[in-house]
């Protein structure tokens, strides 16, 4: 990247391309929201680790997620003590929190254990009933995102918008990962004593840290290395990062004397965030809803380091909450009366150390149903488009000519969802 960085650029701002519009929630960004399996409740930790109750009265909260608004949501797993089939069990419950912390319910489940909850940056709310996979609409339609996928116990989405799904007692000691149209494959298989991955979290840079059995692992970005992170008497389900990309993990605590939260800094240096008795079974924190709308450049594309480059900035914080939709527009030109248009552009988007996010040169051969489902596809085969859901930062899209070609470009970034 320290090439591209020394690129000569040739950019023209088109009328008003260069535009961004932010919003803010009237929460409390930034604090930490624990779902307690002893006090059935929800509390929330102010940066400094002080604790209040945001919910009671629950029954067995086992997930948490926050979409794009600031709304709290929680699985409720509901308590069945049956141990012989069939069963009267009361359903398992997905309740919704605004900010404000008014209650609906958002969804009705069958008397399963809803562990892990994620959402996507369309919006889309997809959970594990230890069956399958569901993806839930923000207005609530439910479907079936990946049947046949049992004992599910951690989801988390990369920044391309994949899915990666942690498993627990299906024999096969692995982290799958999903397509935007179901299609698995497995992104890693871990070797030695079975264990269950009960929790999942990605961080900005784009590694993935598993919740497995005493330990905390590192896995890289492209699974193809696994080290020890941390060690302890981690509870299920808790991993999260803050704003500022330290790790926070639930421990099993019944008094408080006992570590209830530790945080791990990007280094891996511990210190504990809140003590017990607390026995959390998620974490999440409330996202700051700062959004890019919109932003785009057009030059021309030439040989060598002439590229076209557009940076822009993410806004919020450490959670990779915003979803982008990055395009090079080069054929569709000519319709606008525009010369000399580059015929067949590709793209690379960079991450703030820049290391290569993803690449793409024409928009159908990759993520092409994510693409066309945010409603901005290119309406040139020959384009170029990415979709990522991105932590804040500085990123880069990098326009070139397939085959050194060169002509007029358009480099365009649009926020999804909003």
């Amino acid at each position: 990247m320290n090439k591209i960085a020394n690129m000569r650029v040739v950019l023209t701002i088109v009328g008003l391309a260069l535009l961004c519009i932010v919003r803010r929630s009237p929460a409390s960004p930034g604090d930490l929201y624990v779902a307690d399996a002893q006090s059935d409740s929800i509390f929330k930790y102010a940066s400094d680790g002080s604790r209040s109750t945001f919910a009671s009265g629950l029954n067995q909260p086992v997930a948490l997620a926050f979409d794009r608004e600031g709304n709290l949501f929680v699985a409720d797993s509901g308590s069945c003590s049956c141990l012989e089939p069939p069963c009267d069990c009361p359903p398992s419950m997905i309740f919704k929190f605004t900010p404000s912390g008014s209650q609906s319910t958002f969804a009705t489940l069958d008397p399963f254990f809803p562990l892990p909850m994620t959402f996507d940056g369309a919006g889309n709310l997809f959970v594990s009933d230890s069956l399958e996979i569901l993806k839930f609409t923000p207005d609530g339609t439910k479907s079936i995102f990946a049947p046949d996928v049992g004992n599910v116990w951690s989801l988390a989405f990369d920044q391309k918008g994949n899915l990666y799904a942690g498993l627990c007692g299906t024999g096969t000691d692995e982290i799958l990962t999903f397509a935007s149209d179901g299609r698995r494959s497995t992104f890693v298989t871990f070797s030695g004593p079975s264990q269950c991955t009960t929790a999942l979290a990605f961080d900005g840079a784009g590694n993935l840290f598993a919740e497995r059995g005493d330990a905390v692992v590192k896995i890289t970005s492209d699974g193809s290395s696994t080290t020890t992170f941390a060690s302890g008497d981690f509870q299920s389900n808790s991993l999260a990062f803050d704003a500022q990309g330290n790790l926070l993990a639930g421990l099993t605590a019944f008094n408080s004397s006992d570590p209830g939260i530790v945080m791990f800094t990007p280094e891996g240096m511990q210190t504990t965030f809140a003590f017990g008795p607390l026995l959390s079974t998620a974490l999440a924190f409330e996202p700051t809803t700062e959004k890019l709308r919109n932003i785009s450049a057009r030059g021309l594309v030439g040989t060598g380091d002439n590229v076209l480059i557009g940076g822009f900035i993410v806004g919020g914080n450490a959670l990779a909450n915003n979803a982008v939709v990055v395009r090079a527009i080069g054929p569709s030109l000519s319709g606008a009366g525009v010369s000399n248009a580059l015929a067949d552009p590709t793209l690379e988007l960079h991450d703030p150390s820049g290391a290569l996010i993803a690449s793409n040169d024409d928009w159908q051969d990759t993520q092409e149903d994510l693409i066309t489902a945010s409603g901005l596809p290119p309406t040139d085969p020959n384009e170029s488009a990415i979709y990522a859901t991105l932590p804040a930062g500085n990123y880069t899209a990098v326009v070139r000519g397939a085959g050194d070609t060169t002509g007029t470009a358009l480099v365009e970034v649009y926020s999804v969802g909003q």
